[in-house]
């Protein structure tokens, strides 16, 4: 005796029957065999395309799902740009974060700088200044960028005296490494105390070869001689050569904001 055939058997049959005889058929049969496939657990969603409107439904489904996986992904990036060991990321609504130096601090003037919101902030800088190193921003969406703020004892007393003329400074960092050229330089004034210390300001175009990994990039310092203290400051920023065009107007404002306070 024939073996009865269970309902979802005789679907199965039947609509793989149909598909052989008109297009509506066809179209009946591969729904079918989609409703089978989700019946028997191999599938989980039955999509139906059979018609203009389902096949619409079902790609914006794939749309929705491709945007969330790529929301993910962006999310999980934004995390490990945003979570980089030894620095903290800060944020703030006006856009520029206000670093002050503390009492550990290499220059015994206390003084404020800015540095562009979004930015990060190295947090152990005690041992950033065993090696001069006073204070250090960096920007993790585009890791050439940085900030930095260099303080030294050195025995002169003005930047003329120790690195000659505005002109011989710059042509003297240029030449420091190959593939380097002066791309912007001028005679600065920095107010310490109640005196007026003449500094240097360079741009310098920085080649692969010496830039590293970054490629070529571009290398902005403030440098100026307190001679009370015997304390050099050099105020150093830097970024990419393609990103420098929008970002040099952040970095010289950072710059520029360096001011002694109290």
């Amino acid at each position: 005796m024939r073996a009865a055939l269970s309902p979802l058997r005789v679907e199965c049959r039947d609509a793989t029957r149909a598909r052989w005889t008109t297009p509506l058929a066809a179209s009946e049969a591969r729904r079918a065999r989609r409703e089978v496939s989700t019946r028997s657990g191999t599938d989980r969603i039955a999509f139906d395309d059979s018609t203009p409107r389902a096949r619409a439904l079902a790609l914006d489904r794939r749309v929705c799902v491709a945007r969330i996986l790529l929301s993910v992904v962006c999310a999980s990036r934004a995390r490990e740009a945003n979570a980089q060991d030894g620095f903290t990321r800060v944020e703030s609504a006006s856009g520029w974060n206000v670093f002050e130096s503390d009492g550990d601090s290499l220059s015994p003037r206390p003084y404020a700088l800015e540095w562009p919101s979004g930015w990060s902030a190295l947090e152990d800088v005690s041992s950033a200044r065993s090696v001069g190193v006073d204070a250090s921003f960096k920007d993790f969406n585009d890791e050439a960028s940085t900030l930095a703020v260099f303080i030294t004892d050195v025995k002169q007393l003005s930047a003329r005296e120790r690195y000659g003329t505005l002109e011989e400074d710059a042509r003297l960092r240029a030449e420091s490494a190959p593939n380097q050229r002066t791309i912007g330089k001028k005679t600065v004034e920095v107010r310490v105390g109640d005196r007026a210390c003449e500094g240097h300001q360079i741009e310098t175009l920085v080649g692969g070869g010496t830039a590293g990994r970054f490629g070529a990039a571009v290398e902005l310092v403030k440098i100026w001689i307190d001679p009370k203290s015997g304390k050099e400051y050099l105020i150093r920023a830097t970024a990419s050569r393609s990103s420098w065009p929008r970002a040099k107007a952040s970095l010289r404002r950072s710059v520029d904001s360096f001011r002694f306070v109290n």
